[in-house]
């Protein structure tokens, strides 16, 4: 596994990007403290030297308790005030991911905080959720309604009456209900059942994963708590996509139908005989549109069904421009031709009465 010399800052002095393997500032002379941060340079060359990586390799520096000097772990001794190792504490050593090595020696979080007390950038109104207001806009502008002075141009109306007959039918189904009298019975086929018929065999191609070996990959760095860093190498297994020829019975089915008696038979039901209609309109003041029920002459086994009416206003506008609208009957009955209303009409054609 590769190493590569990192840095560090001297909090004292300012120096920067001194070597990692100084134990004292070059500029101050002052010994590295504990804590100290060490980073990784994008481009620290790997180390080759022997006697480097003997020394990278034995462990993570320690800080005499007594002076404060610090030492590599290959020195049993202070070099600054020569005494033993004793309970001294060492540097700490971090393991970190790819995305993770810190790559000089100021505080993140502090640069991440001075960002976001930043003023925001101004964005331009016509990108993400600025785009999106102005079709609102543009779309509200284009469907909402204004408000309009006109008159009533015209009215129409029309009204339909279903006529009902009790008259005798013929049916069909698998039980002959009251009332009915059967005509006559038979056999017919009231669904299907699907049953297994026979197999078959076919081939298809099955795909499969199958490991052929592992990979190895460098997965992050470890800080060696001596100025010096060391590749993390990780191994996952590869595989590879597999194809082969399987044989397999597919099943056959047959839609088999399935008997049962069938009735035809007579019945009486009150069923739609005709449709009256009746229908007005006025144009003029004078002219009132009064609606009307068709006339209806109901002879033996007849009623009146189901009934339909509709009622149509027509507006002009000062510009001469006429909307139409359906509206209740009271509405209709009230408002005369030439009476000045106030519609509320949106440009996509929808007309609402305000007032009378």
């Amino acid at each position: 596994m590769a190493i590569r010399e990192g840095c560090w800052d001297c909090g004292s002095c300012g120096s920067v990007a001194n070597r990692g393997r100084a134990v004292n500032c070059p500029r101050c002379g002052l010994p590295r403290p504990e804590g100290t941060r060490f980073y990784l340079p994008e481009d620290a060359p790997e180390v080759t030297d022997e006697a480097q990586l003997a020394r990278a390799r034995a462990g993570a520096d320690w800080v005499c308790e007594h002076c404060a000097a610090s030492a590599s772990a290959q020195e049993a001794d202070c070099p600054g005030c020569g005494a033993p190792r004793g309970a001294s504490g060492t540097q700490e050593v971090h393991d970190y991911g790819p995305d993770e090595i810190p790559r000089d020696g100021g505080d993140r979080r502090a640069a991440a905080r001075a960002a976001a007390a930043l003023p925001a950038k101004r964005r331009s109104p016509w990108t993400g959720r600025g785009v999106l207001a102005a079709i609102a806009a543009m779309l509200w502008w284009f469907l909402a309604p204004h408000e309009v002075s006109a008159v009533v141009d015209a009215k129409s109306w029309n009204r339909t009456l279903e006529v009902q007959a009790y008259r005798t039918v013929r049916e069909s189904d698998w039980a002959v209900p009251a009332g009915g009298r059967e005509v006559r019975s038979y056999r017919a086929i009231r669904e299907y059942r699907q049953v297994l018929d026979h197999y078959e065999s076919r081939e298809r191609q099955v795909s499969e994963r199958v490991q052929t070996g592992t990979r190895t990959y460098t997965c992050g760095t470890r800080d060696l708590g001596n100025g010096h860093f060391e590749d993390r190498t990780c191994t996952e297994p590869e595989y590879e996509t597999r194809y082969r020829t399987e044989r397999y019975q597919e099943p056959i089915y047959r839609q088999e139908p399935v008997y049962a008696t069938k009735h035809d038979y007579d019945i009486e039901r009150w069923v739609r005989d005709t449709v009256l209609a009746a229908a007005g309109e006025a144009d003029e003041p004078a002219e009132p549109a009064d609606p009307a029920w068709p006339v209806t002459q109901l002879r033996e086994r007849q009623r009146e069904g189901e009934r339909t009416e509709k009622y149509v206003l027509r507006f002009r506008d000062e510009d001469g421009d006429t909307y139409e609208s359906p509206v209740a009957l009271d509405q209709f009955q009230k408002l005369r031709v030439g009476a000045p209303v106030r519609i509320k009409v949106s440009r996509a054609g929808s007309v609402e009465l305000l007032q009378e």
